[in-house]
């Protein structure tokens, strides 16, 4: 054999070795373990691919929130719930934020920095150095990050004054501004409280995936927010408001799909979960929705899996003429949106209920509670080939049948390019 032709089959064999050793890295990449952070016993676990690690004592550790890079995490501390705390996953250190920061805190959507509410003082950090704010604005009613990352969407809080309450002011508010509210941009202002639009607060807000929508809950006064708030979307200009439907105070009950214009919610007022309580989807481009929730069922908590397809939390429904009646434990069933086919995952029991769905990348995730501890059940995106994936969490609390697992349990996926 020639030189030529040596060195033609030695190049052939290095491509070869390039292309069947690189293929395995990248697969690798793409099939990243599980993350998950947890309470167990009051403390803060770590639970990725198949260890654990215990990250934080307690007493009372809630709220775990991962960071944009899955670097940091900031949680709650204390029955009251109010410390607010960061740990670097690295380091293993803890560091308190704010002694009562812990009621409404949010991680930027691009880097380490962490902004907290204390009443209508809104503050942010970064993690670096937790305990000097960067920044502080006062008279917020709550927030949310922009998409990118550079201030904030904020609410004006409302006033009462002899005349009733004052409007609700919507604003953008530049991360170098926070504090200077002459170079805050207002967006819209809510309609004065009246008998047909009554707010003095709202939720935190949602974008939709490319920022062109952002949806949230305007809530009345006092005790009302629990069984009755109005869903609203915005365009991110303010140029189009639109009120959808009426449904409860659970932030966790609205989601927009992963692209597009798709918003899904659990609607129907009254603070109870097990009595209407319906699944709806609905393109708010064009205010076409459907409803998904079966007669006879309420649906408790819900994912978006795909655009095609959301999981569920549902039960029986349990009339209010049948009294002190115990509630059905819940069971998941996976929706497919446009035939409306509904399919159940795992089967109604007596004994232990299957809660808050999860949809992940390429999996399905729910909590399985009964008597004992809480367990996580990791299968399929469809169901099938479920197993469990962590043996002890911490109950969630329930407020009239609304569980709050996020308090006890977040799962950390890496944010998707755009």
């Amino acid at each position: 054999m020639n030189l030529a032709k040596k060195s033609l089959v030695l190049l052939l064999v290095l491509a070869w070795m390039t292309i069947t050793s690189v293929t395995p890295a990248m697969a690798a990449k793409r099939e990243e373990p599980l993350k998950a952070a947890f309470v167990r016993g009051g403390e803060l676990w770590l639970k990725e691919g198949t260890r654990e690690k215990r990250l934080a004592a307690g007493p009372f550790v809630r709220h775990p929130k991962w960071s944009f890079d899955g670097k940091w995490l900031a949680f709650t501390k204390g029955e009251e719930e109010q410390e607010l705390w960061v740990l670097e996953l690295r380091s293993g250190k803890a560091s308190l934020v704010s002694p009562k920061g812990g009621g409404r805190f949010q991680w930027s959507p691009k880097d380490r920095k962490l902004a907290y509410q204390t009443e209508g003082l809104l503050s942010y950090v970064d993690a670096d150095q937790p305990d000097k704010p960067l920044g502080q604005a006062a008279g917020i009613g709550n927030f949310s990050w922009l998409p990118a990352g550079g201030g904030f969407f904020a609410s004006s809080q409302s006033e009462l004054l002899p005349d009733g309450w004052t409007p609700i002011s919507l604003y953008q508010i530049p991360l170098q501004a926070l504090g200077d509210a002459s170079q805050y941009i207002t967006v819209h202002v809510l309609p004065k409280p009246s008998d047909d639009f009554f707010s003095v607060d709202t939720s935190l807000f949602k974008w939709s995936a490319d920022g062109s929508w952002i949806a949230f809950l305007a809530k009345p006064t006092a005790s009302l927010p629990a069984d009755s708030n109005t869903l609203c979307v915005i365009t991110a200009d303010g140029v189009v408001f639109r009120t959808l439907d009426e449904m409860v105070g659970n932030e966790e009950w609205f989601a927009w799909a992963e692209s597009g214009d798709q918003l899904a919610y659990i609607a129907g007022i009254g603070r109870e979960a097990t009595h209407n309580k319906q699944l709806k989807v609905l393109s708010v481009t064009h205010e076409k929705g459907s409803a998904y929730t079966p007669e006879g069922y309420v649906d408790q908590a819900f994912a978006w899996q795909d655009l095609r397809h959301i999981a569920v939390s549902r039960a029986v429904e349990l009339k209010p003429e049948r009294g002190a009646a115990a509630a059905a434990l819940p069971f998941i069933a996976r929706v497919e949106l446009e035939s409306g086919k509904q399919t159940s995952i795992t089967q109604p029991s007596a004994n232990f209920g299957a809660y808050y769905p999860v949809g992940l990348q390429s999996k399905l995730a729910w909590v399985i509670h009964g008597q004992a501890a809480a367990r996580v059940i990791v299968a399929e995106q469809d169901g099938r080939q479920p197993v469990e994936w962590i043996k002890e969490v911490d109950s969630a609390d329930s407020y009239y049948g609304q569980w709050r697992w996020p308090a006890v349990l977040s799962f950390y996926e890496r944010p998707s390019a755009k």
